[in-house]
């Protein structure tokens, strides 16, 4: 048997044998944020119960009524503990978890590839990161309040439970987290030649009427400053998507 195919056993065994450590550490590193997460679980229902109050600090005079969220089940309130130690938990975890996945996954690739990859996956974080930290210091609490007050104007006492309210607090941060990644959306479709940057600069004014009409579709209220303050950080995020696919044309 020639000789390629007699090192060929060993070297799949030996990827093999780096990809089952690297599941395991990556477990146990999720064992340990889930437990970490869940041990300080006060302060992670501190943090996911701070735009609720936020916003219940604009209605004094409803103070008595709307105090608190409601719990229709026994184990509501554990399990999403459990669910918020569990998205913590992988939060920690995750530098450890992409550590094992970039050396197994590293040495496959060429030099640039790797600093491609790298400055593409930093990039998403801070953008990610940022769309988080929008939604829930500012549109989050914005979003509560025009809804209590929708609510009093039926004459509607709001009992939110605490389910429903942390299914709408996940949903609203996973779409601004996403929608905060348009820049890498942008350069990516200028590297596979969908688009150009002169295509993206002169269709400016077109995207603006279109994030304006996205702002108001998810902006929580229809009052012009609030789609404003939506759609100013999305203008310019468009225009850091066209300084990024500009670079990237000149790096390929």
């Amino acid at each position: 048997m020639p000789e390629p195919f007699q090192d060929r056993p060993l070297y799949i065994t030996q990827h093999l044998t780096e990809l089952r450590k690297g599941i395991v550490h990556a477990l146990i590193a999720t064992g340990i944020g889930v437990g970490l997460a869940f041990w300080k679980s006060d302060w992670l229902f501190f943090a996911l119960l701070q735009p609720f109050r936020s916003a219940l600090e604009k209605f004094p005079e409803m103070k008595a009524q709307i105090h608190t969220l409601q719990t229709l089940a026994p184990i509501e309130a554990f399990m999403i503990n459990m669910k918020l130690a569990t998205v913590a938990g992988l939060a920690l975890a995750s530098p450890f978890i992409l550590r094992e996945i970039w050396v197994f996954a590293s040495p496959a690739l060429k030099s640039n590839e790797r600093t491609g990859i790298l400055m593409v996956f930093f990039l998403g974080l801070f953008f990610f990161g940022a769309g988080l930290a929008f939604g829930y210091y500012l549109i989050i609490p914005l979003a509560l309040q025009f809804l209590i007050h929708y609510n009093l104007d039926y004459q509607f006492i709001p009992q939110w439970t605490l389910q429903g309210y942390f299914s709408f607090l996940m949903n609203f941060l996973l779409i601004f987290g996403l929608v905060f990644e348009l820049p890498l959306v942008l350069a990516a479709l200028v590297a596979i030649g969908v688009a150009t940057p002169a295509f993206l600069s002169q269709k400016r004014k077109h995207a603006i009427i279109g994030i304006f009409v996205l702002a108001a579709f998810i902006a929580p209220s229809a009052d012009p400053v609030t789609q404003t303050l939506v759609a100013v950080p999305l203008v310019v995020l468009y225009e850091i998507g066209i300084w990024l696919s500009y670079l990237s044309v000149r790096k390929k």
